[in-house]
């Protein structure tokens, strides 16, 4: 089958009649009638059945349909990779980053470059960093921002700055905790709910780090999906949680303690990208501001 029969036959399976296999391929009813025919002539079977106007695949065609469902789909990846291609071409850079960078520090990324490159296109996707394999590899992004380097053997990590790990708790029961136990305050917590994130967030390996140096054994009894909602359930006082150097950045002393866990690894901000397609010329100049507006951060929150 070549690719125009296999565009055929996956628009027939999926709609069950010629008409409307048409109409989903742009092509007219017996343009589809015809290859369908030519296909079973060239296989030497049948493919569907026919009666009362309906179609019904024949066994051969199910399984030819299971098999090439995975082509089509890679048919698919690949006009998305040209079309994302043609549009880098066009003064834009697309970047993904996790909720706590986009929230924390895009806006300050964002209001510097437009100011530098005011006809340069920006898109931000807002994505989780088992979400980025897809966008990158696909080019629908040009680099993707997270932390702790990328598993994927597909893509490349380049560290551009490290931090430390935080300690959030509101400052009400910080201040209780360094007056009753003062040469180490952080024993208190083990009498709170730990507010954990859900998932493969790489952050939550930190946070179970810390749990065990507490001496803390039950499972988390709040798990939540970003660092922003566990900030929330923070400042209602109903546990803590661990964040990263730019979300502590950005917190509220008034109302919020950020303890800094220097006894821990610092947890890197990576850059990631496809292997096979570096960056362009827009997103590099992007990503060339990035130290030294990360550094800013991290010097304006000490």
């Amino acid at each position: 089958m070549n690719l125009r029969q296999l565009e055929v036959f996956q628009a027939v399976m999926q709609t069950g009649n010629m008409s409307a296999a048409a109409r989903l391929i742009c092509i007219t009813p017996s343009a589809v009638s015809k290859t369908i025919a030519h296909t079973e002539l060239q296989l030497g079977y049948k493919l569907f059945t026919r009666a009362k106007g309906t179609l019904a695949p024949t066994p051969e065609a199910r399984v030819l349909f299971e098999e090439s469902t995975l082509i089509h789909c890679k048919l698919d990846e690949l006009k998305r990779i040209a079309l994302n291609l043609r549009q880098a071409d066009d003064g834009q850079v697309r970047l993904a980053a996790i909720p706590s960078i986009c929230h924390e520090f895009l806006p300050l990324v964002l209001e510097k470059h437009l100011a530098r490159y005011p006809r340069v296109k920006i898109e931000v996707r807002t994505l989780h960093q088992d979400q980025m394999v897809q966008a990158l590899l696909t080019r629908s992004v040009d680099f993707a921002l997270g932390y702790y380097e990328h598993p994927h053997p597909l893509l490349t990590s380049q560290m551009l700055v490290s931090g430390p790990l935080y300690l959030a708790v509101t400052r009400d029961i910080w201040l209780r905790a360094v007056r009753t136990r003062r040469l180490n305050p952080m024993s208190f917590l083990t009498s709170m709910p730990l507010i954990r994130l859900v998932g493969e967030d790489p952050m939550c390996q930190s946070i179970d780090e810390l749990a065990r140096h507490l001496g803390l054994t039950a499972p988390a009894s709040l798990q939540v999906h970003t660092s922003r909602l566990a900030l929330e359930l923070v400042k209602r006082g109903m546990g803590w949680t661990v964040v990263d150097f730019l979300t502590a950045s950005n917190l509220d002393p008034s109302s919020i303690s950020a303890v800094a866990l220097h006894d821990f690894a610092p947890v890197p901000l990576q850059m990631y990208f496809a292997s096979s397609t570096p960056p362009g010329q827009d997103a590099l100049r992007m990503l060339d501001m990035l130290p030294d507006l990360l550094r800013g951060v991290m010097a304006s929150s000490h």
